[in-house]
């Protein structure tokens, strides 16, 4: 039986309303989902929780409860971002530990675990800790196309994973950029490299207009899992629909297990949402090979593609940008082929804008690049190229860098004292993560639920919507003769 994990509440906005879903349309997104079958729906990420005590106001944690109590028949899962966590600093095991204390007492059933170079050892605490507490604990391994990134790159990660005793590794394919073909050796790869008790999930975006076709492959060469959304959230950017990898499952005459006519109320109902919050829905992308191939070579995420954009146009330099993506797709090679994920994408990108605005390559070297290329932040995958590492490096030392001198460390209780009284766990790590002030101004703007969640049916929507219009005099609304049938009659003055 394929499962279907949903992110209609988190990869969803995340990559369709730049996060900003707030609590109020995720409690009633997750009254529809917890009817459609979905085994899991992931509730939460580091993005997702700096956006609500940021940007929203609304309290993350009390949020999980919430939605937790709309999920009583599905599974919470929460996306993990390797030691960084909900943060932008590098955080020890006993922080790790402690956030994962948190989740599981505010709802979370689930947590899948990524590093963006795919450098298990960075995370493998990570693992032990989310086993040790009985959370179902799933490894991430971050898509990449690149010379080191064969079917037996991933295949070995997958061991690594295995190892550790997860209970899923998950292939991701972030940029969208995987084709049919490759994801039919690479799933059957790791699927071959998994022990049976292990389960192999998919998940890809749908930017390149190859998702739909990568997941047919994927799921006939055996994954056990994969992942969607909802229609207005899917497409475009993030991933594919619920109702189309469904249809595709059929086709393939693989059982779901999916309640189709609860998946397309869903739909309805975020259809609806996306309208009221002012949001665009997500349209299927059309493949272009010529587009591929450019990107192939640098891979910037588009996101950080249009700040390059702006940056550029800022400076009166706009006409320079296939010059910087070019030097990035060298910058990345000299770096050992990172993963073009948060924070490497930004590493790179900033390299090649310095190389190629100066005019002269590795003059300015950012800090983090520095250490990235001292190992401050785990093995890419391949070697820093020999000479742009003496570039980098401007005649300083070259020793290498422990990135697990970290993991060790005790900071917790010496940030209560030095920045409490906290009233709970779940306030001091909001505090470590974003700062006191930020959660001193949440306490004080936050949004408030006492109410409950009442969810708009239809019928209502349509009468509070009409009631908005102005020049209308009169509506009379009729059952018609089948049960699901209305006729509306609107009279204007």
């Amino acid at each position: 039986m394929l499962r279907f994990i949903d992110e209609t509440m988190r990869d969803g906005p995340q990559s369709m309303w730049a996060t900003r879903m707030n609590t109020r349309t995720m409690l009633e997104a997750a009254t529809f989902i917890d009817r459609t079958g979905v085994t899991l729906a992931t509730t939460a990420s580091g993005a997702s929780f700096e956006t609500a005590v940021r940007f929203v106001n609304d309290d993350p944690w009390e949020r999980m409860r919430l939605v937790r109590d709309q999920l009583p028949n599905t599974g919470r899962d929460v996306l993990i971002r390797s030691r960084n966590l909900f943060g932008w600093s590098r955080y020890p095991d006993e922080v790790v530990e402690l956030l994962f204390r948190c989740l599981q007492r505010n709802g979370t059933d689930s947590v899948k675990i990524f590093d963006g170079l795919n450098d298990i050892s960075t995370i493998a605490a990570h693992c032990r800790i989310g086993k040790k507490l009985g959370l179902r604990t799933t490894g991430l391994l971050a898509f990449s196309v690149s010379p080191i990134h064969t079917d037996e790159h991933y295949a070995q990660k997958a061991r690594q994973y295995a190892d550790l005793n997860v209970d899923a590794v998950l292939l991701c394919d972030a940029s969208g950029i995987m084709k049919a073909e490759r994801a039919r050796t690479l799933v059957s790869a790791v699927h071959a490299a998994l022990p049976p008790h292990v389960a192999l999930e998919f998940y890809a975006h749908a930017s390149m207009g190859l998702a739909h076709g990568s997941y047919r492959e994927a799921m006939n060469a055996g994954v056990s899992a994969v992942t969607t959304a909802a229609v207005p959230l899917a497409n475009g950017e993030s991933l594919p629909a619920t109702v189309d990898i469904a249809r595709i499952a059929e086709e393939l005459g693989i059982p779901h297990g999916l309640d189709l006519d609860r998946v397309r109320e869903l739909d309805d109902y975020m259809e609806w949402a996306t309208f009221r919050e002012g949001h665009k829905p997500g349209k299927i992308n059309v493949h272009d090979p010529i587009a591929y191939e450019k990107f192939i070579g640098h891979q910037i995420p588009g996101g950080m593609i249009s700040n390059f954009r702006n940056q550029l146009r800022e400076a009166g330099l706009m006409h320079r940008i296939d010059e910087v993506l070019e030097e990035a797709g060298r910058v990345r090679e000299e770096l050992g082929f990172p993963v073009m994920v948060t924070p490497f994408s930004q590493f790179v990108g900033v390299q090649a804008t310095f190389n190629v605005i100066q005019g002269e390559r590795y003059k300015t070297i950012p800090n983090e690049v520095r250490l990235f290329a001292l190992g401050y932040y785990g093995n890419p995958g391949g070697p820093v190229n020999p000479n742009a590492l003496d570039r980098i490096l401007q005649g300083k030392s070259a020793d290498r860098m422990d990135p697990s001198a970290v993991f060790e460390e005790k900071i917790v209780d010496k940030f209560r004292v030095e920045h409490g009284p906290f009233a709970s766990d779940e306030e001091l790590l909001l505090a470590l993560f974003y700062g006191k002030p930020a959660v001193q101004a949440l306490n004080g703007n936050k949004s408030t639920f006492a109410d409950g969640v009442t969810v708009n049916k239809p019928l209502r929507v349509l009468v509070s919507e009409l009631a908005k219009q102005k020049t209308l005099s009169a509506v009379r609304i009729e059952k018609g003769s089948g049960a699901q049938r209305l006729h509306l009659n609107m009279t204007y003055a």
